[in-house]
């Protein structure tokens, strides 16, 4: 026999002998009817007609991590976010929604409940909902903002019902991940003595001396620094505490919660601890009228050493390990009277102190059962003080022979700097909805202003040579090299939007946007925009001809064109630039002066994208499976960027709206829900998603190529994040690679270095790019083929889920420490030691052999080229409810986060930017926590 309602899963259920029958049926798994936040308002999912994703925030929350933009991660096709790692607070996350759509800022927009702020900073467990609007139709009612794509943070508010009181914590312990592993002491040792000898250098390193190391009989006399040892905190602890409650009744609703997280830093001494308290009210005061208040207040406190982390982990690579980190009566070693890992992870403070404050005062007016109004008043403020001291250790004497220390560079002498930055930001907002049906038409329409100013002002002193380094405050320091600074900016944004759509008999789905923006950033006459949008949707599965099929529960097909703006360019570009500070020659005497240093250009205008796309949701199985696929074509151009100018002219050359860049790409994804089951039974769930985008720099106005660092290169028909290097087949192993390949960098390459291919065939090996030097694109380091899998299952209580995330196509050029080795008696890893080319030694070997002072090994070349590829499990997590009757639900679990990862390289985190590795290190967590509602 079939049961069956509205809103519910069917069930088949065999009779038998039975005379009485009980059903539970439970809540169907279609999504059609869930409602998406969008600009402004929101929509049925079944009515979307751009591309849009949801993460719904009690997936975020599940996820033991203090930072929201890290849980996104892998979660939507089309957003890409690259976890660049960083200090405890300090996390840097570079975040792309279908690629790199300029040569200038390409971040996204975020808006945390309509206002602009960092994910960063916004409590996984406050958040309802996330959307992110990823083409022209769904982001064009953000006008100039939404080039990039938006991201919506929508967060809790109170629930009708009794009061709720919810607790969720996390306590957990912190490693390094995927720090590149040092070679044995013995090894490294013996390699940078063979470093020596192949230059016919005498060995830095005695066979007495490698034997005692070996044995640790006497370490300060036969030192060898362990500097992994001497910075890295191993199990840093980390904490999260969250209380929230909700309630609602007659008179209004309430959220209101307070979270606490405190972590420790994977390197030694680093921590930050943050509270935030938030409070989101609805208070009816009419049967029309209701007034909603969002206050949140938040304190952020930084500490640390002297050093960033990024200075620290740069010292452990590049400096010698024959020296004593630390003594026992805790004075140091430092080589060239300034440098040592330990010392600058001990030494000094660091203390960065932020109160943000976030005030909204808002209401929503029905005026009829077709019009309402709302609107709301806005205050975003964001204070920090800044503190750094720099200890001096001048003064310090050598442990044994009790000689002064010859201290110089950064530990020569005491400095201070103090700084305050202080943003303030004020906006308001008015928008008229309507919403009517008639008979088989839908109509639904919005139409507001909103107005924007920011105003952001910083301040820093400093002094250095204090009395002692117990004196930390600024008035302590020698006035004699005191300097200070600041500035302030402001900028203003005013804006008219709309939106209006139409939907008939539920099939047929039409939607336009357009907003007008008004721009302080650009110049009298430029700096008004439209930007308009259309899109429309069909929904087949509710034709005659399917509506009866068993096939598709749910088939659309979607398709959309706009264009937005990108107001991101910087502040006064359209102005002059004066420097302040320019002196001059005045009867022989240097007086102060000012000059035009950079030029302004007064008819710079927008940054425009044109976006176009395809979209095809399919729902099968009353939507247990549900396939959503995407096709775009983004064009941005009037791309602002610094064309050559002569240099007589005696200033920098002004922007110009002059480049323009395309990304084309894909998203897929695919979702399966099991058959629900009843008392508790097994449930699960499986979902993937995959993306691609291919990025083209379309248009230079015929110049370049322009190098905007030493590794990648913009010109026309590649990509933005293009690589060039020199063309390498491996290294010289005979004579006969020498004969075939005659041309070097230097007159002394010989066996055992790296080969170059002389591309443009005049006989030398010149970095420039090809066909006026040897380099070539060699690669770019865009993400390919982007993908996250996720599983959810649960049983009589356990619930168990995973989630993978990964990048099959993704390239990494080396540089620095991890390259140059026992060269220049920087960090050996064990990849170098292993691979290390020796014609008796290692004759199969895949690296160069080590030469001390030896440079012509580390050009940028595809020989140091790291396929970065890779695919890691982000988080697993094991919970289990326990039957009890003292609260309505307790939870208790255990997760991980970055447990394993598969990769090719063993050099660095593959999620690492380029470069020289100098970063704070990735970690991963093991964590176990509790939930409880009462």
């Amino acid at each position: 026999m079939g049961f069956s309602f509205i809103g519910f899963e069917s069930q088949q259920i065999k009779i038998g002998d039975r005379s009485i029958i009980n059903v539970t049926l439970l809540e169907s798994t279609s999504s059609l009817d869930e409602v998406v936040v969008v600009g402004f308002g929101t929509q049925k999912r079944a009515n979307v007609t751009g591309a849009v994703s949801t993460v719904s925030g009690e997936d975020l929350a599940r996820r033991p991590v203090v930072n929201t933009a890290a849980a996104l991660q892998g979660t939507t096709p089309g957003l890409s976010i690259q976890n660049n790692g960083g200090a405890p607070g300090d996390e840097s996350t570079s975040i792309r929604i279908r690629g790199v759509g300029t040569l200038n800022n390409s971040n996204p927009l975020i808006l945390v409940d309509g206002v602009e702020q960092s994910l960063s900073t916004v409590e996984p467990n406050n958040i309802a909902s996330i959307t992110v609007l990823k083409d022209a139709a769904s982001s064009a009612i953000y006008g100039s903002r939404a080039a990039n794509g938006v991201i919506l943070v929508t967060t809790k508010r109170g629930e009708d019902g009794a009061v709720k009181i919810t607790y969720n914590n996390f306590v957990g312990w912190q490693n390094p991940n995927f720090f590149p592993e040092p070679t044995d002491p013995v090894t490294w040792m013996r390699l940078e003595n063979e470093a020596q000898a192949n230059v016919g250098a005498n060995p830095t390193y005695s066979e007495t001396y490698i034997e005692n190391v070996a044995a640790g009989t006497n370490p300060l006399q036969y030192p060898f620094a362990d500097y992994e040892g001497g910075i890295f905190n191993p199990n840093a602890f980390q904490q999260r505490h969250s209380v929230s409650l909700s309630s609602g009744g007659e008179s209004g609703r309430v959220f209101a919660s307070i979270n606490y997280s405190d972590t420790d830093g994977i390197l030694q001494n680093f921590n930050n601890k943050q509270v935030t308290m938030r409070i989101n009210s609805d208070m009816y005061a009419t049967d029309k009228l209701t007034i909603k208040t969002n206050l949140m207040y938040r304190n952020r406190g930084f500490s640390g050493p002297g050093f960033t982390g990024q200075r620290i982990t740069q010292a452990l690579l590049h400096i010698n390990r024959n020296i004593v980190m630390e003594y026992p009566d805790g004075t140091y070693d430092l080589v060239s009277g300034q440098w040592n890992a330990r010392a600058m992870a001990q030494e000094g403070e660091t203390s960065n102190v932020s109160d943000d404050v976030f005030g909204q005062l808002g209401f929503a007016y029905t005026i009829n059962e077709a019009l309402s109004l709302e609107g709301n008043v806005t205050l975003n403020t964001e204070s920090t003080d800044g503190f750094v001291f720099q200890n001096s250790l001048a003064g310090m004497r050598n442990y044994l022979t009790g000689d002064l220390v010859n201290v110089g560079g950064w530990f020569a002498t005491s400095v201070l700097t103090e700084s305050q930055m202080n943003q303030r930001e004020l906006s308001q907002r008015l928008y008229l909805n309507y919403d009517q049906t008639f008979d088989k038409h839908s109509i639904q329409g919005t139409v507001g202003y909103e107005e924007i100013y920011n105003r952001y002002k910083q301040i820093s002193a400093s002094r250095d040579n204090f009395y002692s380094n117990d004196l930390r405050d600024i008035n302590a320091g020698d006035i004699q090299n005191q300097t200070t600074s600041g500035y302030s900016q402001e900028w203003r944004l005013r804006s008219f939007f709309g939106r209006a759509n139409y939907s008939f008999d539920d099939k047929y789905m039409f939607q336009a946007n357009v907003r007008y923006d008004g721009s302080s950033r650009f110049g009298e006459g430029k700096r008004w925009g439209i930007f308009p949008s259309f899109s429309a949707g069909w929904r087949i599965s509710e034709e005659d001809f399917l509506s009866g099929g068993d096939l598709f529960s749910d088939l659309r097909l979607r398709g959309s064109w706009g264009q937005l703006g990108n107001q991101s360019i910087g502040l006064y570009r359209y102005l002059n630039t004066y420097n302040l500070g320019t002196g001059y020659q005045f009867n022989n005497n240097l007086v102060p002066g000012t000059a035009i240093t950079s030029a302004g250009n007064p008819d710079i205008t927008w940054e425009t994208t044109t976006m176009s796309n395809i979209g095809l949701d399919m729902g099968f199985m009353d939507d247990r499976i549900e396939v959503i696929a995407e096709y775009f074509y983004k064009y941005t151009d009037d791309i602002l960027i610094e064309l050559p100018i002569p240099r007589t002219i005696g200033y920098n050359p002004p922007v110009q709206n002059a480049a323009a860049v395309s990304n084309r790409g894909w998203e897929l994804a695919v979702n399966y829900h099991g058959s629900p089951a009843s008392d508790n039974g097994f449930e699960y769930s499986v979902g993937v998603n995959f993306s691609d985008v291919v990025n083209r720099i379309e248009d230079l106005k015929g110049t370049g190529p322009f190098f905007p660092d030493k590794f990648t290169v913009w010109t026309e028909g590649e990509s933005i994040n293009s690589l060039r290097g020199l063309k390498s087949p491996g290294i010289y192993k005979s004579q006969a690679d020498l004969d075939k390949y005659p041309a070097t960098i230097f007159p002394t390459v010989t066996i055992g270095d790296v080969i170059y291919e002389d591309l443009n065939g005049d006989g030398v090996i010149s970095q420039s790019l090809y066909p006026a030097g040897d380099q070539y694109i060699m690669g770019n380091e865009d993400p390919r083929y982007e993908f996250g899998v996720r599983f959810s299952a649960s049983y009589k209580g356990f619930d168990f889920s995973m989630f993978w995330q990964g990048v099959l196509r993704q390239q990494h050029s080396l540089d620095g420490a991890l390259m140059e080795g026992p060269n220049y008696t920087n960090f050996i890893p064990v990849t170098m030691a292993r691979e290390a080319y020796h014609p008796e030694r290692n004759p199969n070997g895949t690296w160069p052999m080590v030469r001390s002072g030896n440079s012509a090994n580390l050009m940028e070349a595809d020989f140091w080229l790291q396929n970065t590829s890779y695919l890691r499990l982000k988080n697993f997590q094991l919970g289990y409810t326990i039957p009890q009757n003292l609260v309505d639900n307790l939870r208790v679990y255990i997760s991980g986060e970055n447990m394993l990862t598969f990769t090719e390289t063993e050099l660095f985190d593959p999620e690492t930017p380029r470069g020289r590795s100098q970063f704070f290190p990735h970690s991963k967590l093991f964590s176990g926590g509790i939930n409880v509602r009462f």
